[in-house]
């Protein structure tokens, strides 16, 4: 009898926290959408690319141009077709090789991940990003040791930028946490300036603020609906791995899909929102 009414007691219970649960709405932005504009915009690129009198350099511009629409709009197989084009005109651009490698590490495939980085930075030793984007590639195959030499390189680029700093301690934590804690700590007390957005994305890190704190502090000065979404896009993710290191995985796939809901393609943390998930639906 006192068995049964403890169930009872902890099935009302279960109840209770899941109406509270749902009963605290995430914040949302309008996805973004393919506008008008950005199709109009990829027509006419391609009407100038069917002109047989234009030069190889414009012919090259205007495809990277459009390659870098077809990528902030989520079409990376038509994008992918147009930076492989650009090879065949001239093997040497860093862009090229560095938006190659992305959607190889999106993907999984590691290795050409790998290569296309070392080319970006082997043409331009000052490409930043490439820096994150080994660094990243280095840390999903373990490589801890690589990828914290590459997070810092690209840290040491603006070491007053929050996304630098996150980084490197999700990579440092891999290999000492409560160091990588220590320094995350001590490099939030070295940025000058704490009043960019992301900078509460470490706060709430480092126990500072509370997770609504931090949702209610990254819409204030918000101009445009993109904005907004661009913030939620990083916010979600962040928060995402903050959960996954706590082992809480399903809140961490919930707030991984709410980093994709945006449609903020071209951002880092879309990609690896959705790498993310795939590596938790495989366990």
């Amino acid at each position: 009898m006192r068995l049964f009414n403890l169930r009872i007691v902890c099935s009302l219970l279960a109840v209770i926290l899941l109406s509270g649960c749902s009963n605290s709405q995430p914040l949302l932005a309008v996805p973004e959408q393919v506008s008008y504009d950005d199709e109009l915009k990829i027509a006419q690129l391609s009407q100038q690319l069917s002109r047989r009198d234009i030069d190889t350099v414009t012919r090259m511009q205007l495809i990277f141009e459009r390659g870098t629409v077809y990528d902030s709009l989520g079409f990376k197989a038509f994008a992918q077709s147009d930076f492989s084009q650009l090879l065949s005109f001239n093997p040497e651009i860093p862009d090229v090789y560095n938006f190659l490698g992305t959607y190889a590490l999106r993907d999984g495939d590691f290795d050409n991940a790998l290569m296309s980085f070392n080319t970006t930075l082997e043409l331009d030793h000052t490409y930043a990003y490439a820096y994150l984007n080994r660094a990243i590639t280095s840390y999903r195959t373990g490589h801890y040791q690589a990828a914290q030499s590459d997070a810092l390189q690209f840290y040491q680029f603006d070491v007053n930028e929050p996304i630098r700093i996150l980084w490197l301690y999700l990579i440092e934590k891999e290999i000492d946490n409560k160091d990588a804690g220590n320094m995350l700590q001590k490099r939030y007390d070295l940025m000058t300036d704490k009043t960019i957005y992301s900078s509460d994305i470490i706060a709430f890190y480092l126990g500072k603020i509370n997770e609504s704190k931090l949702m209610q502090n990254l819409q204030k000065g918000v101009e445009n609906n993109r904005q907004l979404a661009e913030r939620l896009c990083e916010a979600y993710f962040y928060l995402g791995k903050y959960y996954l290191n706590k082992g809480d995985n399903e809140r961490a796939k919930m707030l991984f899909k709410y980093a994709l809901s945006n449609n903020i393609y071209n951002f880092v943390e879309h990609q690896q929102a959705l790498y993310e998930i795939k590596l938790l639906e495989t366990k």
